[in-house]
């Protein structure tokens, strides 16, 4: 690390000012991703003349699309924030997303919002920017946990604004006609509103962040050292280049591993009620509570020559893997079967069609789910995971997953009163399920990371497999919504959770001997029947 981070006395208060100001920035973006999750459903059928025939595809890829596009670009997008600086790239990045939703909004035909979509994810470089960000605010160690802590907190709380903004802003000449004549603006273009909403948060957002969010990177520091850049032996982690320059200190070695170490595919833009982006290389994973790693057993500097993908670090980025599909494929299938038009009459089972709501009530379920998984992340999962323990937490949630999807098929069968219920029954089993399961399962993953100069590739394998499976996700449960119908869809999910509890067989077992947040909420260090329960192991080595 730069030894410039304890030099400054005044750099070691914790930077509050300027981690809110990147907050607000960040609470932009997902309000207008997770806005448009309500209504790209119906939005499919208006523009193709009400025909809904493959329209959960065609929804799905509208989903998926931005991320594609991000996907691609994120990595010269980083390249050009570590040689023009993070700011200017943040800002565009927003911009890009501003452009992208007002054109999705005064879109006629699909492939207008389509290109709309890809045309934003293309110009957001967003996608890694802040992370590194918050990372070259904190210039104390200590500071870390909380600072990383409040992007995905930032992240939920937009996300449950905009999935409510967008279901109450869509259609407006229908909801509220007695505002919005039908020949007016808004009945021409019934999903403009929920967008321009979504512009004005962005560009306000954007004229904070320029008259007050400083430039972190170090090139552009007014002390900032040449050799920044420069020390091979650095490990690499959040404050690395986004891209390292070539120069003449720079060994062939060292740029490789750099490479080497970044995600091949990642995005961010996909409207999940819970930020799933992660690190490794910290010594926390960030959620709305700060969850610290267990320590490792090798030291900084120790030499490693073994092999870095062993088989327990496949095996668990396989579950992973499986686990970010089926959780993607809940979040775009929900509002699909919520809106979809029911083929028999009410309680009678319905394999075919959805339930007949309107964008009003899935941007309430919609918020809901989110306010579901702030409350679970914030308060039950810290409780649950003390009580059992990292590894039986990891293997409940795998097991027990494929009940949240199994509900939603056989909800038309229920008496009216019962449907609501068995909605947020549904929600809360997946939201439970997922939060629990995606912290136990990097815990597990870096445990079993053989050194800690190979975390980062790890860390790469994981976040790439996790993110291209979120993007794949929403297009193809849609084609089997369109071909099979809505319990095809569902079951499909269930079927692919029921894949990860097979392949948990091969998932060798491993204990670990602390868990630990940033609150006395989990005392497993302290607890003698957990240590008991899960008494520290050998660290894995590069056979296993």
């Amino acid at each position: 690390m730069p030894s410039d981070r304890t030099q400054d006395p005044s750099s070691h208060a914790f930077p509050t000012k300027q981690l809110t100001i990147l907050a607000i920035c960040r609470f932009s973006e997902p309000i207008a991703f997770n806005s448009i999750l309500a209504y790209t459903y119906v939005m499919v059928q208006d523009l193709n003349g009400g025909d809904d025939t493959d329209a959960s595809f065609w929804a799905g890829l509208l989903v998926s699309a931005y991320a594609i596009a991000e996907a691609l670009t994120a990595i010269g997008w980083g390249a050009l924030s570590d040689r023009y600086g993070r700011k200017p790239v943040v800002l565009f990045g927003l911009g890009g997303v501003a452009i992208s939703s007002l054109i999705f909004g005064l879109a006629t035909e699909y492939w207008v919002a389509l290109l709309a979509r890809f045309i934003g994810g293309a110009l957001n470089g967003n996608v890694a920017v802040m992370q590194t960000m918050v990372a070259e605010m904190v210039k104390v160690p200590e500071h870390e946990p909380k600072a990383y802590a409040t992007q995905p907190f930032v992240w939920t709380l937009g996300g449950i604004l905009g999935s409510a903004m967008g279901g109450f802003l869509a259609q407006p000449a229908t909801f509220y006609p007695s505002l919005f004549p039908a020949d007016g603006l808004f009945g021409r273009y019934p999903y403009l509103l929920p967008n321009l909403v979504s512009v004005v948060v962005i560009v306000l957002a954007i004229l904070q962040g320029v008259f007050f969010l400083e430039e972190t990177n170090p090139r552009h520091g007014k002390d900032a050292p040449e050799s920044v850049f420069e020390d091979e032996d650095e490990s690499v982690d959040e404050r690395t280049p986004l891209h390292r320059p070539k120069n003449r200190r720079s060994s062939a070695r060292s740029q490789s591993r750099t490479a080497s170490d970044r995600p091949m595919f990642i995005e961010e833009s996909l409207p999940v009620p819970i930020e799933q982006n992660f690190d490794l290389r910290r010594s926390s994973f960030g959620t709305v509570r700060s969850i610290k790693f267990p320590p490792s057993s090798f030291k900084k500097n120790e030499e490693f020559n073994g092999r870095t993908f062993n088989f327990t670090i496949i095996m668990l980025t396989a579950a992973v893997a499986l686990m970010s599909y089926h959780q993607m494929a809940f979040c775009t299938n929900l509002p699909n079967t919520l809106l979809d038009k029911p083929q028999t009459p009410p309680g009678h089972l319905d394999l075919i069609g959805g339930l007949g709501y309107t964008v009003h009530d899935v941007g309430v379920y919609l918020a809901v789910n989110g306010i579901i998984g702030l409350f679970i992340q914030a308060v039950i999962f810290p409780i649950f995971v003390d009580k059992v323990g990292v590894w039986k937490s990891f293997v409940i949630s795998i097991i027990f997953y494929p009940s949240a999807y199994v509900v939603m098929p056989f909800l038309t069968a229920m008496p009216s009163a019962l449907v609501s219920p068995g909605i947020y029954l549904s929600m809360v089993l997946q939201s439970f399920f997922g939060i629990v399961l995606m912290p136990c399962a990097l815990i597990l993953l870096k445990d079993a990371t053989p050194s800690p100069l190979v975390l980062g590739k790890v860390n790469g394998l994981a976040m790439s497999a996790c993110c291209l499976a979120r993007t794949l996700s929403p297009p193809l449960v849609g084609i089997i919504y369109s071909a099979g119908g809505s319990a095809a869809a569902w079951f499909s999910c269930a079927g692919v959770a029921v894949i990860g509890i097979v392949q948990l067989l091969w998932v060798p077992r491993k204990h670990i001997p602390s868990f630990v947040t940033d609150s006395d909420t989990m005392k497993s260090k302290t607890r003698p029947g957990l240590q008991n329960e899960e008494a520290a192991v050998a660290h894995p080595t590069a056979t296993n």
